[in-house]
C-alpha cells in the first residue's frame, strides 16, 4: 500500500470512530431525555445518532475512495438549527451548542469550518442576548466560549500537523524530494499567487540519462537517489523539487524569471559535470517552462513533459 493510500486510510478510520463515539453519545443523552420524560430531544438524539451510525457505513463502504461532502453538510445544518430554534422552546436544548464548534471544526477543512463556526456563533450570540438573562446569559456563553477556543486550538494544531504529515506522506522514499501529487497541491497554490501578486512562476524540468532506464532497480534507484540529492544542492530556499510519476524531475520556483531558472541551470549542469560516481550525467536535459493565466496543473506538466521528450 503507498504512503498517500495508507494516511487516506487512517484519516477514514479516526472519522468512523469520532461518529461511532459521538453516536454512542448521542444515544445515551436519548435514553437520559427519554427518563426525564421529554419525548421530543430524545427523539432528535436518537434521530442524530442513527444518522451518525449511517455516516460512518457510508464511509466504510465507500473505503479509500473520496466520500460526497454533501451528508456532513447535512448533519451540520440539521445541528445548526434545530440548537438555534430549539434554545427558543426549552433551555433543555442549550447543552447542544456545546457539541457543535468541535463538530464542525473535525468535519470541515480549518479555514471552511471557521466561517461556519463564526456565523453560527454570531446567530447564537444574538439569540442568547435576546432570550436569557444577564445571570444564565453569562453562563452559557463563557462555556460556549471555552468550548469554541479548545475546538480552534486543536483543530489549529491538526492543521499543521497534518500539513506535516502531508508533506512527509508525499515525499518520494527514494529521492526524498516531494512526488507528483504534492505538486499539484503546490502548484495550484502557487499559481493563485502568481495571479494574485502578477509575478512570474517558472517551472524547470530535468530528465535524467535516458540510459538509465535500462539499468536494474537497485542501480536504478542509487543513481536517481545520487541525482536528487544533487538537485536539492542547487535549489534555494523557496525553490521545490519534485519526481513525476515518468522519474524527469520539476523544480518550481516562485517569484523567479528565466535569468533565474538560467543560473539555476548552469549551476546543476556545473555540478553534475564535476562528478564521476555515474555515467551519462553529463547527458542530463534541462528545459524551463513559465505559467501563463491561462494553464491549468495538467496542462502545465504536460507541456513539460513533451519539451522534455522532444529533446531526449
Amino acid at each position: 500500500m503507498e504512503k498517500a493510500q495508507f494516511h487516506t486510510l487512517v484519516v477514514l478510520q479516526v472519522k468512523v470512530l469520532y461518529c461511532l463515539f459521538a453516536a454512542l453519545g448521542l444515544s445515551v443523552i436519548a435514553v437520559l431525555d427519554l427518563i426525564e420524560s421529554t419525548n421530543v430531544y430524545a427523539a432528535v438524539a436518537a434521530g442524530f445518532s442513527v444518522l451518525l451510525l449511517l455516516y460512518a457505513v457510508y464511509l466504510l463502504m465507500r473505503g479509500h475512495k473520496r466520500a460526497s461532502p454533501y451528508p456532513e453538510w447535512a448533519l451540520v445544518f440539521l445541528l445548526c438549527l434545530f440548537t438555534l430554534f430549539g434554545m427558543q422552546q426549552t433551555d433543555q436544548a442549550t447543552h447542544w451548542i456545546y457539541f457543535v464548534p468541535g463538530y464542525v471544526y473535525f468535519l470541515f477543512p480549518f479555514h471552511v469550518a471557521t466561517y461556519v463556526a463564526l456565523v453560527y456563533s454570531t446567530a447564537l450570540f444574538l439569540l442568547i442576548v435576546q432570550e436569557y438573562d444577564s445571570y444564565l446569559r453569562l453562563q452559557i456563553l463563557f462555556t460556549y466560549a471555552a468550548c469554541y477556543l479548545f475546538a480552534v486550538m486543536y483543530a489549529m494544531l491538526n492543521e499543521r500537523n497534518n500539513r506535516g504529515l502531508i508533506e512527509i506522506v508525499n515525499t518520494d522514499p527514494v529521492t526524498q524530494v516531494y512526488n507528483e501529487y504534492q505538486l499539484q497541491l503546490d502548484l495550484n497554490k502557487e499559481m493563485t499567487r502568481a495571479d494574485r501578486q502578477s509575478s512570474e512562476l517558472i517551472l524547470v524540468g530535468v530528465a535524467i540519462p535516458p540510459r538509465w532506464h535500462t539499468l536494474k532497480a537497485e542501480d536504478y534507484e542509487q543513481r536517481l537517489s545520487f541525482f536528487g540529492k544533487k538537485l536539492k544542492r542547487c535549489l534555494r530556499k523557496y525553490d521545490t523539487c519534485y519526481r513525476l510519476n515518468s522519474d524527469n524531475f520539476i523544480i518550481l520556483m516562485p517569484h523567479s524569471s528565466s535569468d533565474d531558472a538560467e543560473r539555476l541551470q548552469e549551476d546543476l549542469l556545473d555540478d553534475l559535470a564535476g562528478s564521476d560516481r555515474f555515467e551519462g550525467l553529463t547527458q542530463v536535459k534541462v528545459v524551463q517552462d513559465v505559467y501563463r493565466p491561462e494553464d491549468d496543473i495538467p496542462s502545465m506538466i504536460k507541456r513539460i513533459q513533451e519539451v522534455l521528450s522532444n529533446v531526449q
